[in-house]
């Protein structure tokens, strides 16, 4: 069950069932089986306690309608305590610009300002954390790049596949583009995903197979190594200039006419990325990011905010091979923004 033109809005899930009645009897539906929840490490919290209470207060205000008292949402609108945006400057894009108001989140800009808009997302930060620290999902011991580097060249005693043999020991894969560059990708962003092919909730059969097979340290470790990698890029053919200059156009303005935001409100001028949850896209091989996009636009990958769904679903084929023809070629040190940890 569906709203209406629920496509459009990034917030979908199949939940139909076949029904079959039989007079008499008493059996119940089993209960839905759940969605896999997207489980992110929110950034610490650092703000003053006054800060917090009067984030509080402006949450209850504005945001619990949709988002839940507490900041603990469910159902179709974003549980905020597990968004990628709390940790980066896109957040005050969404809150006050309206970046996501085709996805149903109208802008604020005209009842918050940047300050006030600030203090809520401290506040989700806080509850965040409450709920982490709860959970004891935090970490003892930090990632161990050295083991990481180990697991990248060799794999791991318990039958873990060597990195390296994909993604290249220095994280620069092949150059195909049928593996992702990952030198100096935020370690957070790289767990993360890693997780999410463990738990399925990022669906490729052989990544899910790979990571099901490291443990939580392991995947910690990789993630660490690679983000302090530093890789050379290799050289590749150069794109026609005019569908480099149309992805510039989009990733920098997006298109208006279309409600498309230039990418770089989320991913950073020069496609250096938000770290630590946002990944740099510059340097990105080509083929791999319109793969990418073309998994968002037919509902194949649903790990990511509903964002990158929402405007995949309006590119065309064109507007795709341009963006990542951009972001190819770009060369604004990736690595260089990427906090290393």
């Amino acid at each position: 069950m569906q709203g209406k033109q629920s496509d459009k809005s990034g917030n979908e899930r199949n939940v139909s069932r076949l029904l079959v009645f039989k007079l008499g009897a008493r059996a119940s539906l089993p209960p839905l089986s759940p969605e896999p929840r997207l489980a992110l490490n929110p950034p610490p919290a650092t703000a003053s306690a006054a800060t917090v209470a009067a984030g509080e207060a402006l949450f209850g205000r504005f945001c619990s309608v949709c988002h839940g008292e507490a900041a603990v949402g469910g159902g179709v609108v974003p549980d905020l305590r597990g968004s990628p945006f709390i940790a980066v400057d896109a957040w005050y894009s969404i809150v006050l610009d309206g970046a996501l108001k085709e996805g149903g989140m109208a802008p604020f800009g005209s009842v918050l300002d940047r300050t006030q808009a600030a203090a809520i997302r401290d506040y989700v930060i806080h509850r965040a954390n409450e709920d982490k620290a709860a959970s004891g999902a935090t970490r003892l011991q930090q990632p161990d790049p050295n083991r990481g580097a180990v697991i990248v060249a060799q794999g791991t005693k318990a039958g873990g596949v060597a990195c390296a043999q994909c993604h290249g020991f220095a994280g620069s894969s092949d150059g195909s583009g049928a593996f992702p560059r990952i030198a100096g990708q935020s370690a957070s962003y790289l767990s993360e995903q890693l997780r999410d092919f463990s738990s399925g909730v990022r669906a490729n059969a052989v990544m899910s197979s790979i990571a099901s097979a490291l443990s939580p340290d392991d995947i910690e470790d990789v993630a660490a190594y690679y983000a302090n990698v530093e890789a050379p890029f290799p050289p590749l053919a150069s794109a026609d200039p005019d569908l480099v200059r149309k992805g510039q156009e989009l990733a920098e303005t997006g298109n208006a006419a279309k409600g498309i935001p230039g990418c770089a409100a989320c991913h950073g001028a020069g496609g250096v990325g938000e770290p630590p949850t946002v990944p740099y896209l510059a340097g990105q091989y080509a083929h791999y990011t319109a793969f990418q996009l073309q998994m968002w636009q037919r509902g194949l990958r649903r790990n990511s905010p509903e964002a990158m769904a929402l405007f995949a679903k309006k590119l065309d084929a064109q507007e795709i091979a341009a963006i990542a023809a951009y972001y190819q070629q770009l060369r604004s040190s990736a690595q260089a923004a990427q906090p290393k940890g």
